[in-house]
């Protein structure tokens, strides 16, 4: 199975796991219903980066200064029908781009950006992302090229969280299913939390995402579901991303 020209052609997918996307596309994300979740995006995208610009402009006055010549950080992620965009993120770990700093700086920058990571403000910039409509506010986290083919031929089902736009947050991420993935428990969870929400996702479920989302920094939510402890012979070998998570 190969996607378009504008997505990952010339890659060969395993056909036996390509489920019948279009089975998940029309459960709960009908074209019908389509209309109002991305009017509700452009919405709140507006607003959002009306009202966190200003925001936005300071964290990134803030890596700069504190070494990162680069404060955005673009990587290529899969969205809905295999489709590539370019993801927008606050960068979060010193790479060759990154100019040389004292100690003092460099705890600075650690302190900082683990914050960001912890808060979720680093993924701000997707705000952008979802005004352009590559991404949605809710729906399943976009994974790398190399993440995806290798997740596609190791879950079975994994193809069909493609029927939807990737979001911000989730499902998955909301119950714990968030952070570095290691193990094929964990990516079994996300991948079933995100096909969950696929199938019975609407309006409500969607607010009540972001509701839950905006006050995970401020309350153990995390905590409630913990992924299983890492089993021997169940790691999936892969290649760290800026940040070391695939969400």
């Amino acid at each position: 199975m190969v996607w378009g020209a504008s997505g990952l052609a010339g890659v060969k997918f395993n056909t036996n796991q390509a489920c019948d996307i279009s089975h998940y596309a029309h459960c709960g994300h009908s074209r019908l219903k389509q209309y109002p979740k991305r009017l509700i995006d452009l919405m709140l995208a507006g607003v959002g980066i009306i009202a966190l610009f200003p925001i936005m402009m300071v964290i990134t006055a803030l890596l700069y200064g504190l070494g990162f010549n680069h404060p955005i950080f673009t990587q290529q992620r899969v969205g809905q029908g295999g489709r590539v965009f370019t993801i927008l993120k606050f960068r979060t770990l010193r790479d060759q781009t990154c100019r040389p700093v004292s100690r003092l700086t460099s705890r600075l920058a650690k302190t900082f950006t683990s914050a960001l990571r912890v808060s979720g403000f680093d993924e701000l910039p997707q705000l952008f992302n979802i005004a352009s409509g590559e991404m949605s506010l809710v729906g399943p986290r976009p994974h790398s090229l190399a993440d995806h083919v290798q997740f596609s031929n190791s879950i079975a089902g994994y193809e069909a969280r493609l029927a939807v736009k990737p979001g911000i947050t989730g499902w998955a991420q909301i119950c714990g299913w968030r952070g570095p993935v290691t193990t094929i428990d964990h990516l079994d969870a996300r991948i079933s939390h995100d096909l969950a929400y696929i199938k019975h996702g609407n309006i409500a479920f969607d607010g009540a995402i972001l509701i839950a989302t905006a006050l995970l920094p401020l309350l153990p939510f995390a905590k409630l579901i913990r992924p299983p402890r890492p089993t021997k012979h169940r790691f999936i070998q892969r290649d760290r991303q800026h940040d070391g998570r695939i969400a």
